[in-house]
């Protein structure tokens, strides 16, 4: 549900989270294929790679600012890159089907384009205060001095 502004209060109101748990699944349901379990160094990589994208946009998410938020989206941007990167490798190395790869590609190359125009976005929105930061304590104002009332010298 989006809140004020038509901001999301949650990241799964994202219309890209579900982008993103579709590529996961997809991704980890080839991490399950024995063969490429067996390259345990690979494995790790599109594993660690794959778990980041989420982990940076729920981080993300709860910045401050929109331009932080943006930066957290670069970086799950990266690591989309990434596993598509090292699945290819993994099919080169035999580990992976052509069909896998084609399903990771199909999957992430419009989820990259997608995080990227919300980038631009985050970007431009110019939101520094995202709103659902209410427990943060607010700093006290200032305190001006009475007008007119000034401290004598006694002699």
């Amino acid at each position: 549900m989006l809140g004020r502004f038509g901001m999301a209060n949650k990241l799964e109101d994202l219309p890209l989270y579900e982008k993103v748990q579709e590529f996961w699944v997809a991704v980890t349901e080839i991490l399950s294929r024995p063969a490429l379990r067996k390259d345990f160094d690979l494995h790790e990589q599109i594993e660690r790679a794959n778990d980041s994208i989420h982990a940076n946009l729920k981080e993300g998410f709860e910045q401050p600012t929109d331009v932080s938020f943006a930066n957290f989206v670069f970086t799950a941007k990266g690591s989309t890159a990434e596993v598509m990167a090292r699945t290819q490798e993994a099919h080169g190395k035999g580990h992976v089907s052509d069909d896998d790869l084609r399903q990771v590609l199909e999957l992430g190359e419009p989820l990259g384009k997608m995080m990227g125009g919300f980038i631009k976005y985050l970007s431009k929105s110019g939101f520094t205060d995202r709103g659902r930061h209410a427990i943060a304590p607010t700093p006290p104002k200032p305190v001006r001095p009475r007008h007119g009332y000034r401290r004598t010298r006694r002699t």
